[in-house]
């Protein structure tokens, strides 16, 4: 008997009590419901709100990554590409210049 009030006073040092503000057209509806349907009705209404407010944040976190995985997707398509001609070019100049600089180079000696 004493661990069943024991879980009863633990309960109740749980529980708290809130103030709420219903509409006007709800007053009827929940002056007409017991005590522990008003209870049930107002904590499944809350476990419903924070279950899909933890699906929301999910859904954006995918949106973003997704919207990441896309621009990293299309800088090393492009990217890739861009570097590799800006190689290319960067040799050519190069070997281009050294050409240059030898036929001057024989056409001082």
């Amino acid at each position: 008997m004493l661990k069943n009030s024991d879980s009863i006073n633990n309960e109740t040092e749980k529980s708290k009590k809130f103030v709420f503000q219903l509409y006007d057209e709800n007053i009827d509806f929940v002056e007409s419901l017991s005590y522990q349907e008003k209870n049930d009705i107002l904590n499944q209404l809350l476990n419903d709100y924070r279950l899909s407010n933890i699906y929301g944040k999910k859904l954006v976190k995918k949106a973003s990554n997704i919207k990441k995985s896309v621009i990293i997707f299309f800088a090393v398509i492009i990217g890739i590409p861009l570097i590799l001609y800006l190689i290319s070019l960067s040799l050519n100049l190069t070997k281009s210049s050294y050409t240059q600089m030898q036929n001057n180079f024989s056409k001082l000696f």
